[in-house]
């Protein structure tokens, strides 16, 4: 281990093995988690106290969850986790409060897109970032009063008098919006929406979210989703664009991909 980024030789510890028994691995595992050298249950405190350390200084506010967690299989100053559902848990705990930090799933500027502060609602992908608490309490404060995140209430459903017209204010929770008739369940759900490309990264995560877990969480529902992407490009497209996109579409499976 080392005890802080400066120190030059790493501290070596040894500790006694059974080898008594066949299974060496398992009794590895064992000195591990009883010495504390692999940690199984991380709390949100100490995930905080590592953050503002080494990494909320020198004027940055903002890390990026899974630059830290790439982090920590690198560098022996920091604790090694058992795996990267211990960081999620302890990231989804300390969300919950507004007492760890603040979390948005990118950054533009000084503005935090899909910002939340004291809601657990978050999923650990390489855009989710994870902000100093007091900074995220100014954030909040600055934001106006209808942009302001609530910790734990649904967004109102489409066409409600404060909900807007986006159709990505749906009920969450697995209730449906479908109006009842009468007539039996429904058994289908078709829906398309417009995606605003400077905020595509906030709103793709929202949709997964809010639409398509709550779809997914029956085990019976059969899902299909597409992705239909158009671009104009009114003096046309360069080059570089057109092998990047063509290149980037081939390799991630695209079905069409075409340009005119």
């Amino acid at each position: 281990m080392q005890a802080t980024p400066a120190d030059r030789q790493p501290t070596i510890e040894a500790f006694p093995l059974n080898t008594s028994g066949s299974a060496l691995g398992a009794e590895i595992q064992r000195v591990c988690h009883d010495n504390e050298l692999v940690i199984s249950a991380w709390s949100p405190i100490h995930l905080r106290d590592t953050l503002k350390k080494l990494y909320w200084k020198d004027g940055k506010d903002a890390v990026n969850a899974m630059t830290f967690w790439e982090d920590m299989q690198r560098y022996l100053y920091l604790p090694r986790l058992n795996g990267r559902d211990v960081l999620e848990q302890a990231i989804i705990k300390g969300a919950g409060s507004k007492d760890f930090f603040g979390t948005a799933y990118g950054q533009t500027g000084d503005v935090f897109e899909g910002f939340k502060f004291g809601d657990a609602n978050v999923q650990l992908d390489d855009t989710l970032l994870l902000i100093e608490p007091e900074v995220a309490k100014r954030y909040e404060t600055n934001l106006p009063a209808d942009l302001r995140p609530k910790s734990g209430d649904a967004p109102p459903p489409a066409g409600a008098p404060d909900g807007g017209s986006s159709p990505l204010q749906s009920p969450i929770g697995g209730a449906s919006s479908v109006p009842a008739t009468g007539t039996g369940k429904a058994k289908s759900f078709y829906g398309s929406v417009e995606v605003n490309p400077a905020t595509a990264k906030m709103r793709l995560v929202q949709l997964a979210e809010e639409i398509i877990s709550n779809l997914a969480s029956d085990p019976q529902a059969e899902l299909k989703i597409t992705v239909e992407i158009t671009a104009d490009f009114p003096n046309g497209a360069t080059d570089q664009i057109k092998r990047a996109v063509s290149e980037n579409a081939k390799s991630l499976g695209f079905k069409t991909s075409t340009w005119e």
